[in-house]
C-alpha cells in the first residue's frame, strides 16, 4: 500500500506543478502595458505677432513597454482645445494619425498637423493668469499581438493633458515630452496653488512638533 500512496502523492504534485507552470506561462502571456503616448512637440504659428498661420504641428510619441507582444493601433484621433479661463476651453483643432502596427517594446514618433478652427488662437483672448494653455486629448483602441499571430481584442485607450505654451516662439513651454495621461481639463489658480503649499507647510509642522513631544 505503501508505494501506491507514494506514486498518488507523486502523480499529485506532479499536476500540481504542472498546472502552476501553465497558469503562470498563461497570465504573461496575456499580461499587457498599456502603451504611453507623449507630446513631444508643439508649435503653433499664430501665438507669434502678426502671424496669420492657423496651422498647428505636432510630434506624437508613442511608447510600447511590452518586451513579448506588438501593438496594432487604429486611427489616432487628436482634439487640442484652448483654456479661456481655468476650467474653460472651446475647440480649436482635430487631427488623425493613421492605424499603424508598432513591434515588440518600440517607440514610434509620429508627425502630423491640423487647422485651427475659426479665430484660431487670439493670443489676447486666450490668456490665463499671463499664460497660454491647450488642452490636448487622444483617444484610440488597440489590439496587442501574442505568440506571433494572434491578437487580442481591442482595448481603447485615451488621455489628455495641460499644455503651456510660448507667446514668443509659438511652442510649448516644457523642453520635455509630456505624457497624455489623467490629467483633468483643469487649470491650478495662484490661490489654489498658495493653499496647497500653506497646507503641506502646516502638515510639516504639526509632525515636528508630534515628534519633538514624543522623542
Amino acid at each position: 500500500m505503501a508505494p501506491e500512496r507514494n506514486n498518488c502523492c507523486t502523480c499529485c504534485l506532479s499536476t500540481l506543478i504542472s498546472l502552476g507552470i501553465t497558469a503562470l506561462f498563461l497570465w504573461l502571456t496575456f499580461r499587457t502595458s498599456e502603451p504611453k503616448c507623449f507630446i513631444q512637440s508643439l508649435y503653433v504659428p499664430s501665438l507669434h505677432h502678426h502671424n496669420k498661420n492657423d496651422t498647428l504641428v505636432f510630434q506624437l510619441k508613442l511608447q510600447n513597454d511590452n518586451k513579448d507582444k506588438g501593438v496594432k493601433y487604429d486611427a489616432v484621433r487628436l482634439a487640442f482645445r484652448l483654456f479661456l479661463d481655468n476650467t474653460t476651453t472651446r475647440p480649436l483643432a482635430n487631427a488623425t494619425l493613421d492605424a499603424f502596427y508598432q513591434g515588440r517594446g518600440k517607440t514610434a514618433h509620429k508627425w502630423g498637423s491640423a487647422v485651427a478652427r475659426g479665430a484660431g488662437v487670439n493670443r489676447t483672448a486666450a490668456t490665463v493668469n499671463g499664460k497660454v494653455f491647450l488642452r490636448v486629448e487622444f483617444t484610440t483602441s488597440v489590439k496587442y499581438k501574442i505568440l506571433m499571430m494572434f491578437y487580442m481584442k481591442r482595448h481603447r485607450l485615451f488621455g489628455g493633458a495641460n499644455v503651456e505654451m510660448n507667446v514668443s516662439s509659438g511652442e510649448k513651454v516644457e523642453s520635455k515630452e509630456i505624457r497624455l495621461g489623467a490629467v483633468p481639463p483643469r487649470l491650478e489658480s495662484e490661490a489654489a496653488e498658495a493653499r496647497g503649499c500653506s497646507v503641506a507647510f502646516v502638515g510639516l509642522f504639526v509632525t515636528g512638533l508630534f515628534l519633538t513631544a514624543f522623542t
